[in-house]
């Protein structure tokens, strides 16, 4: 907490803790249920509403000279998830204030999550530890594995992305839509990179934080991503909002309504779909104040309340031409479906604008040409062949390592089972490469990493 506090200049992490803490002992302390009600609806309001202006204001910027605390959404939304468990009686408060600020304050996380639940991650951080080889060589490992990706691969796909937001009126639709293709990886390699760090770091003080990404680029539909995607965000906004929204009074209202005017299977999706708007709406915001991430979300929002509306048709259509889910050709189609349509939403989450990132789409669209896919555009922006070589290997290797665990192919076992030999052999060449790809390799330039910033 000295070196976040020395590093940001930010205290809200104590003020975090202190109200979130207080709250959840009052919560259960009083009896009345309204009281409780009232004391969590106030809690809500005090760290939504500081989150809200911190994030979607220059209030803070202006008075203070920054711009958003480090990690801010991550330890607030882990704090709020403990308030409202204890009000639901899902756990008992914590009585010790040092115990619950490690749980909120636990340093690996509290840059970028993963997001941790109270009940999971306090019998593991208040339990004795002692050092433990098996923890530590996999959490070295995994290490190794997130610095890889966001080394090898995140910083360098990074410069080619820059230069076509930068400037994509000066390319063709099909080098901007590569461009953005290229944002996915390289958001998936930097985040879930520097995930693979935090709980390898983690996992060497014998805690196991959450699992944050289960092969996004594997999902055979948008709620599919969500589901493997910022995993931990995910459960988050379905546990505490969804299924709070979908079983609110006036949404039962609006669903009883809904039922007797469409019928009892159309109109129950009506409250669904609500709830999966103001979601989604909710996640794109939570990314950014601008508008081009309300469209993001509403992106998000619309595709998968269609994919629930027209989910019994397409079980009608599959059906008569015998197709399954587990028809080769047919899961090919719904991986390459699902990253296009997630593709297209990144134009929303990256450009700096709606405006920019409509202009990108149009011209994605109506200029869509292959006239400078080519080496020479990359050259430009400062690639030599073998860098572009080696970057295309490193992706072509986390893609094989996700496909293998994609196929139940548990690659950690199999490399615990090899020759010791073998094992010091991979980590070595691992960390070698890793030195020399700060340290030595030309034109290498570090990124923040992008979550950070949330």
């Amino acid at each position: 907490m000295f070196f976040y506090y020395y590093f940001t200049k930010s205290n809200f992490i104590f003020f975090s803790i202190i109200n979130t803490f207080v709250f959840g002992l009052l919560i259960e302390k009083v009896e009345k249920k309204q009281l409780k009600k009232t004391l969590l609806i106030l809690c809500l309001l005090i760290n939504f509403g500081l989150l809200f202006l911190i994030k979607y204001s220059n209030f803070f910027a202006n008075k203070y000279g920054i711009l958003i605390p480090l990690g801010i959404s991550f330890y607030m939304f882990q704090s709020i998830s403990y308030v409202i468990d204890v009000y639901r009686g899902s756990y008992k408060s914590e009585k010790n204030p040092f115990k619950f600020a490690l749980f909120v304050s636990y340093f690996p996380q509290i840059i970028q999550g993963p997001i941790g639940r109270y009940n999971k991650l306090a019998p593991q951080m208040f339990k004795k530890h002692e050092y433990n080889s098996s923890d530590f060589r996999y959490g070295f490992e995994t290490i190794c594995w997130g610095a890889f990706k966001k080394i090898f691969i995140a910083d360098r796909i990074a410069t080619f992305v820059n230069a076509v937001f930068a400037n994509y009126e000066g390319y063709y639709g099909a080098v901007i839509f590569l461009a953005v293709f290229a944002y996915s990886i390289q958001i998936y390699t930097d985040f879930s990179g520097g995930i693979d760090i935090v709980r390898g770091i983690s996992q060497i003080l014998g805690i196991e934080l959450d699992v944050n990404f289960r092969r996004p680029f594997f999902a055979r539909s948008v709620s599919d991503f969500w589901r493997r995607w910022h995993i931990t965000l995910s459960a988050w906004m379905k546990d505490y909002v969804f299924y709070s929204l979908n079983l609110s009074k006036p949404l039962a209202f609006i669903n009883k309504k809904a039922r007797k005017a469409l019928g009892n299977k159309t109109g129950k999706l009506i409250s669904v779909c609500i709830s999966t708007y103001i979601l989604y709406f909710i996640v794109g915001i939570w990314h950014g104040a601008g508008s081009n991430y309300v469209f993001y979300g509403l992106w998000n929002g619309t595709i998968i309340s269609l994919s629930l509306y027209f989910e019994s048709y397409f079980k009608k259509i599959k059906k008569k031409l015998h197709i399954t889910d587990y028809t080769n050709w047919f899961m090919l189609f719904q991986i390459l479906r699902a990253n296009v349509l997630v593709t297209l939403g990144r134009y929303f989450s990256r450009a700096d604008s709606a405006k920019t990132a409509f202009a990108m789409l149009k011209r994605t669209f109506t200029q869509f040409s292959f006239a400078d896919v080519k080496l020479a555009t990359l050259y430009d922006m400062g690639y030599t062949f073998n860098g572009i070589a080696a970057l295309i290997l490193c992706i072509l290797i986390v893609f094989v390592v996700d496909l293998c665990f994609e196929k139940k192919v548990n690659l950690y076992k199999k490399f615990d089972s090899a020759n010791t030999f073998i094992q010091l052999l991979v980590i070595t060449i691992f960390v070698l490469l890793i030195v020399f790809g700060v340290i030595y390799a030309e034109g290498y330039v570090s990124t923040e990493f992008i979550y950070r910033q949330y």
